[in-house]
């Protein structure tokens, strides 16, 4: 796609992140082994029609992010998007906008709310608006709805209270008295009871308004637990979802191995273990509530240190994708469409970055039916999942080899029918970008997923 746009959004200096390609020559030799595909079982379910989203940044203009994400399957925005919703006020103005930082001189947004909602109801996104919680305004949250919904006439389909309340500093404090050095943060019940004040608030002026209470707490299991069965005792039958913020085991550390990496798509800090966990403890706090879990902020690190993003970063995402397509889970939101992270989807100046490619590279729209797969091999860290409108007429296999050592030769005739034609997409370190080429499924229609690498196969049928 290559977008590059200019804009102007403060007087910072932005570190623009990249990729390296690799140098040109043949890909080392991997021992290579075989890897059996079989569907898990014999019934697919439902992926709800808005499942993949991405955090929608109003410290950037709407632009080149806007145009990146229309062009994806992400239909699920959250905005203005994690931390900066505590430190924006949509109001200030004349409803242009202020974004506030401790011990700073607050700034305008450079995408103001109108500009957020003529682009999501152009694009047909489905919205999450994030009030600011760590002012602790009940009363300013009842004015915002007002804003969007009797004025600007747009209704989100969720209003979350907040963000990761456990890392807030300035609970309480109004912007303008926000200074460094503060530590006033609330415990999981405080925070619990500041999200039944908003609730009580924000439908004085929409009785059906649809919540989320916990959008991440900022920290992992066991304390995650603690804060989300806090905010569902309290608010339980009022709460339509709340959200788990991912990141494996907290924070991607600078230097980690692509191997150290791929270890934490498994064990309690991983996507499903947490998912599951939050299930649980949901059903044993309020077994009555219908209460959606939604993962948010989905990636390697918020870390903006400006340096090259790592290739592994991909297909650490890719099998994120594969392990939230569940039944349990309403939505699974990556971290961010603009931004000084290096895995974010546009750099700081709006140019397109490696991470986006996968995006890129996913049928839009998205399906919604799944089968899981089983991949069976002696390669550790292999995963799949088939999409399409039953098993037997798939329109996407995602399949992702998450481990170092060892190629994996799979034959995708064992789960695509013979009869279907389609398209092969692969991508791994050795190559700058994703290398598509047509197919047509066979008895011999094997493929080799290098180490690090992710393969999509996509029906002709289905774009």
């Amino acid at each position: 796609m290559g977008l590059v746009v200019a804009i102007v959004v403060s007087t910072a200096i932005f570190a623009v992140a990249y990729y390296v390609p690799p140098a040109a020559g043949p890909p080392p030799n991997y021992p290579t082994v075989k890897g059996n595909l079989t569907l898990a079982n014999n019934s697919s379910y439902a992926i709800p029609a808005s499942f993949l989203g991405v955090n929608l940044r109003a410290d950037f203009p709407i632009g080149a992010q806007g145009t990146a994400i229309a062009a994806t399957a992400a239909r699920l925005v959250r905005w203005p998007g994690g931390a900066l919703s505590d430190r924006f006020d949509p109001l200030a103005l004349n409803a242009s906008g202020l974004i506030y930082a401790q011990g700073a001189l607050p700034y305008p947004a450079p995408m103001p709310a109108v500009a957020f909602v003529q682009w999501c109801l152009a694009a047909g996104c489905r919205a999450i608006i994030t009030v600011p919680g760590e002012v602790d305004s009940p009363s300013y949250a009842a004015q915002e709805v007002a804003y969007f919904e009797e004025v600007l006439h747009f209704r989100p389909a969720y209003w979350e209270v907040g963000n990761e309340p456990s890392l807030w500093r300035h609970w309480g404090y109004p912007w303008s008295d926000w200074l460094v050095g503060q530590n006033s943060t609330p415990s999981p019940v405080q925070y619990a009871q500041e999200v039944a004040a908003y609730i009580q608030a924000i439908r004085a002026v929409d009785p059906s308004a649809p919540i989320l209470g916990l959008s991440g707490s900022g920290t992992i299991d066991p304390e995650e637990l603690t804060w989300i069965a806090a905010t569902v005792a309290v608010n339980g039958p009022n709460l339509s979802a709340i959200a788990l913020h991912v990141y494996p085991a907290g924070a991607y550390s600078p230097g980690e191995s692509a191997a150290e990496l791929f270890a934490s798509l498994d064990g309690p800090d991983s996507l499903p273990a947490r998912v599951a966990a939050a299930t649980s403890i949901i059903r044993l706090t309020c077994s009555t509530c219908s209460i959606a879990i939604i993962a948010d902020e989905v990636g390697v690190t918020t870390s903006s240190t400006g340096a090259p993003v790592s290739f592994p970063w991909v297909p650490y995402e890719a099998a994120e994708i594969i392990q939230g397509i569940q039944p349990n889970l309403s939505g699974l939101i990556f971290w961010t469409s603009q931004g000084l992270y290096p895995g974010s989807w546009l750099s700081g100046s709006g140019s397109d970055q490696l991470m986006y490619y996968l995006f890129q590279s996913i049928p839009n729209p998205f399906p919604t039916r799944a089968v899981p797969l089983s991949v069976v091999s002696i390669a550790t860290g292999v995963s799949g999942i088939l999409l399409g409108p039953d098993p037997s007429h798939p329109s996407l296999v995602l399949l992702v080899n998450a481990n170092v050592t060892y190629s994996v030769k799979v034959d995708l005739s064992a789960i695509v029918p013979t009869t279907l034609g389609g398209s092969v997409l692969s991508w791994s370190n050795t190559t700058s970008s994703p290398v598509s080429q047509a197919w047509r499924v066979s008895s011999s229609a094997s493929t080799v997923l290098l180490p690090d690498s992710i393969l999509i196969w996509e029906s002709a049928g289905s774009a």
